[in-house]
């Protein structure tokens, strides 16, 4: 709710500020700030709608859909998985559309094409958590296909040739082999299923995630190499406005239809049409009439986040331009405005949506939009002739380019408050020249000082005295670390986020796990951990199974198999070289995933720690508390535990682990309690890493 009231204070204040620059005829400074006020209202229009979605109602039982595929298929023959969004449903042999919600299938899906659309026999089972996936959109239900076939709409000429073209390119990029040719993948076709998670993410932390949705600059390459093969021709340009058009629809069908491409090719068409009629259409009509002729065809993509954030690119990008015309070279002041004017375009939508904005993408952008030109372009003509070669070369320009988000993914991402003042300072800069000086230096001295206190000398660096219970940050979730006397490292749980999962790790130089303990398959549990199980060595990895696992953590299971012993411990006294761990539960199967937590006294040196997971009164209520010295407060500290259970563990510390969230954890009521009962509250959203050292000895517990 607090980020609602941030948005529309946004909005207002924004709305405001345009009129007052509309009135004293600052047009540039009126357009750039109505801009921001739209896109926030485009961001909170989505993060509404994401709610409805949350919501939805499921079919019960066996259930027969129309399916979109929303990526491509990843995993084995038989046992693969793809990301779908529900289209159409038929009940008693009627059936009727349907705008409904992702979802994850799994089974014989391999042979599937992004932007598929398929009929499917499945039974669509709740997720639990609808953001749990990590996924932008809310992943509400996951199913297996019993039985599947194309959609007839499927099964036309054209679908069919930009099918082929689409494996073709695929196939002479084999993206599999390196995350350089992976990359390229996502330049040309915009088919990121092949880099890891921890690739995506690096590059949208660093802003760098729009070169891997297809748009403007790959619609242009596209009807230029179209053109470069036609100019033989000497075709009129009537009929090149035809092939253009053509090409345009083989080119949406190709990369898929998403609302990026879309914006892109409709703005290319007007212009293509326009030509042969003698017209030169002003840039700002183009966009007009594009934008707002797609939204009276689909008005469903006022509420898409790729759509608001292309147009708003294109805007930003289209203003920025004129920013830096005093500076030299020429093309370097190009490249930063367009940077900074996309960047300030989006920075609305990308706040009201997730909350923070990378300080740094401008810089980022700018070093690495030659290498995304350069790469782009020899794979598109490698691919072409065949020439794998040059498909090579790309690729390393490709791999420079992740190693640019892999450096700025580290770099500090801001909110709202630090947004608009950087905002503010800027358009003085932009608009006064007598208080630029000044403006410049306060925002350099404001980046700097955010850059600096990211980093790690600014925090706990290096291992406690052991032994020692230390709860990471990694924000809304768990990933716990027990550093045994003799050396020792169990590290419970992961939380959602893998970066945040590294660096916690980094902070106290740990790069190898004992024992890796899995509490339950919820995300902000295991998430961080798939893209870290390849770059840590683990001796050995408990967890407990249960029905309904997600198709994610199943993979990860299945991974960490391939690595290391995967066992699920008995009830009962274990030991890890002088960390001893007593496994208290989950005694039986239960209805609720959080009370099927592994549950377990960990005892180090002459202190005891309990590591709750996320058990709720249900399962509190058939366990007798364990006497402790440092209580681990169950599920973020939300309001589902038993006040008095928890209180009769004895324990002296309250740890909460816990992040920015929705959900509206740590319960106040929940934390007042417990203090009242003489437990000192220690929480990792207040104070980072949590660590709490306890008296080396005897562990025999």
């Amino acid at each position: 709710m607090a980020g609602l009231r941030w948005g529309w204070a946004v909005i207002l204040v924004g709305l405001l500020a345009a009129a007052g620059a509309a009135a004293l005829r600052k047009v540039p400074v009126a357009l750039m700030v109505g801009l921001v006020a739209l896109g926030a209202v485009g961001g909170l229009l989505l993060d509404v709608r994401h709610e409805m979605i949350a919501r939805t109602d499921l079919p019960s039982g066996p259930v027969k859909i129309l399916v979109e595929t929303l990526t491509e298929p990843s995993g084995r023959p038989g046992n693969g998985s793809v990301l779908v969004k529900a289209r159409a449903v038929e009940r008693d042999g009627v059936t009727s559309s349907w705008d409904g919600p992702a979802g994850w299938l799994r089974g014989d899906v391999l042979g599937w094409s992004r932007s598929d659309r398929r009929w499917v026999e499945t039974t669509m089972t709740p997720t639990g958590d609808p953001y749990g996936s990590g996924a932008r959109r809310p992943v509400v239900w996951q199913g297996s296909a019993v039985a599947s076939r194309p959609a007839p709409d499927q099964m036309g000429w054209m679908n069919r040739q930009a099918g082929s073209a689409r494996s073709l390119i695929l196939r002479r990029l084999v993206p599999e082999a390196d995350s350089g040719r992976a990359l390229l993948a996502g330049f040309l076709i915009g088919d990121t299923s092949h880099l890891s998670e921890w690739e995506e993410e690096s590059m949208r932390r660093s802003g760098l995630s729009h070169y891997v949705a297809v748009s403007g600059s790959n619609v242009a390459l596209f009807l230029g190499a179209l053109f470069l093969v036609a100019g033989p021709l000497g075709w009129s340009s009537v009929r090149r406005a035809v092939l253009g058009l053509a090409g345009l629809a083989f080119f949406v069908l190709l990369v898929g239809p998403d609302p990026s491409v879309l914006r892109a090719a409709a703005m290319a068409g007007l212009i293509l049409i326009a030509r042969p009629l003698g017209l030169r259409p002003d840039i700002w009509k183009v966009i007009g009439v594009g934008v707002g002729g797609l939204l009276l065809l689909a008005p469903q993509l006022a509420f898409s986040l790729g759509f608001q954030l292309s147009v708003a690119a294109t805007i930003g990008v289209m203003v920025g331009t004129g920013w830096f015309t005093g500076l030299k070279p020429s093309w370097l002041a190009l490249s930063i405005g367009a940077a900074c004017g996309a960047q300030l375009a989006v920075a609305p939508i990308l706040l009201a949506t997730f909350g923070e904005l990378p300080l740094w993408s401008p810089v980022a952008n700018v070093l690495s939009a030659p290498l995304v030109v350069g790469a782009t372009g020899l794979a598109g003509v490698g691919t072409v002739i065949g020439l794998d070669p040059l498909i090579g070369v790309g690729a390393f320009l490709a791999r420079g380019v992740l190693a640019i988000a892999g450096f700025f993914s580290g770099f500090p991402r801001i909110g709202w408050i630090a947004t608009l003042i950087l905002i503010g300072l800027g358009a003085t800069a932009v608009t006064s020249k007598r208080l630029r000086p000044y403006a410049l230096l306060a925002g350099s001295l404001g980046v700097c000082l955010l850059t600096a206190a990211s980093f790690p000398f600014f925090q706990f660096s290096g291992s406690p005295t052991r032994p020692a219970f230390v709860a990471l940050d990694v924000g809304q979730g768990d990933s716990l670390l027990l550093l045994g006397e003799q050396g020792e490292t169990v590290l419970i749980d992961g939380g959602s986020d893998s970066t945040l999962l590294r660096e916690g790790l980094a902070r106290f130089d740990v790069s190898a796990i004992d024992l890796l303990i899995l509490s339950h398959a919820h995300f902000d549990h295991y998430g961080g951990l798939i893209e870290m199980v390849g770059s840590l060595h683990i001796g050995q990895v408990w967890y407990a199974p249960f029905p309904g696992q997600s198709e994610q953590y199943l993979r990860l299971i299945e991974d960490l198999r391939t690595r290391t012993r995967v066992t699920v411990p008995p009830l009962g006294n274990h030991r890890i070289g002088s960390v001893g761990l007593e496994v208290l539960g989950p005694i039986r199967r239960y209805a609720s995933l959080n009370d099927q937590s592994l549950v377990i006294r960990a005892t180090l040196g002459r202190g005891r720690v309990f590591l709750s997971g996320d058990m709720e009164v249900f399962a509190q209520s058939e366990m007798d508390p364990p006497q402790v010295e440092v209580l681990k407060v169950p599920h973020q500290g939300a309001a589902t535990s038993d006040p008095d259970w928890l209180v009769k563990t004895g324990a002296s510390v309250a740890v909460v682990s816990v992040g920015p969230n929705r959900f509206g954890h740590p319960s106040a009521e929940l934390l007042d309690i417990l203090e009242e009962a003489g437990m000192e509250i220690r929480r990792t959203d207040l104070e980072g890493d949590v660590v709490v050292g306890f008296p080396s000895g005897d562990s025999t517990g």
